[in-house]
């Protein structure tokens, strides 16, 4: 264990967590990271060999939300035994807002609550959300563990779409379900979406802009079906699907959180939708 310097989002700082993760029931994870935390303006983060794996994240804080990453490490592939992951979290306008470096043993998960690098998160909807982008040496895989109320989620790595290329989310609407769709830019620059939604003999068309690095939340049935002149959804159980295009290069991650209301709050549900 190492021990000096605390916990600082502004300026530099380092601290070894001895912590557990309670993974799959009899399966708990023990590690040991040393993090370093490098601020919003360091230019030191990501100075990595270009032999790395590097990943797309929206991640979102308390108190309804919280986001873990986990790396698994393959065999051999770091010198000294132990694995250096780099991360950079930003805004929903693309702004870095921190960054940060954690170490773990190799053959080993690394798990690292993200909720103390996530101070300086805006708010969209009510939710301090932003994207979170993740390097390791190639071998690594990454996953983000997402806890929406009393669900949890393990998402793998998100497939960045590009220009010419769909995503395809299918989902039911009506039936007192709601749906938020989550769009991560992982580019330099403004990406262009085109969102379709199809159900029935229908097939409304919005065009939505993600900030460079940022993140985009839209409510499907609030802000854009709202929009369309057509309730014939709302009157029962509706099979559809979104196709998502980004045009020109733009290149995006999303995903689509679905919510079934309970009669209390704590029984409410949450999911993250698959996608392909």
């Amino acid at each position: 264990m190492c021990s000096g310097n605390t916990h600082s989002t502004t300026g530099v700082g380092s601290q070894c967590i001895d912590r557990v993760w309670d993974g799959a029931e009899g399966s708990d994870i023990t590690i040991v990271l040393f993090c370093r935390w490098f601020g919003s303006g360091s230019p030191g983060f990501f100075d990595m060999s270009s032999e790395c794996v590097t990943d797309h994240f929206w991640v979102s804080g308390p108190s309804f939300f919280s986001s873990t990453l986990l790396v698994a490490s393959g065999a051999s592939i770091s010198d000294g035994g132990r694995v250096a992951t780099s991360c950079a979290l930003y805004d929903v306008d693309g702004v870095r807002v921190n960054s940060f470096e954690f170490e773990f043993p190799e053959n080993e998960v690394g798990v690292l609550e993200l909720e103390p690098f996530m101070a300086g998160l805006k708010m969209q909807g009510g939710i301090p959300q932003g994207h979170l982008e993740v390097r390791s040496p190639v071998g690594c895989r990454h996953f983000c563990r997402q806890q929406m109320g009393g669900h949890v989620d393990l998402l793998s790595s998100p497939r960045l779409i590009r220009g010419r290329e769909s995503s395809f989310v299918p989902l039911i609407l009506g039936a007192r379900r709601s749906h938020v769709a989550l769009f991560v830019n992982a580019a330099d620059e403004v990406a262009q979406v085109v969102v379709r939604l199809f159900y029935g003999s229908r097939s409304p068309e919005w065009s939505l802009s993600v900030p460079a690095k940022g993140c985009l939340a839209v409510a499907l049935e609030e802000e854009l079906l709202s929009t369309f002149n057509d309730s014939s959804w709302t009157k029962g159980a509706v099979q559809g699907y979104l196709r998502i295009s980004p045009r020109s290069q733009a290149q995006i991650a999303c995903q689509v959180i679905e919510q079934i209301p309970g009669e209390t709050e704590e029984q409410e549900q949450f999911r993250c939708l698959v996608s392909w």
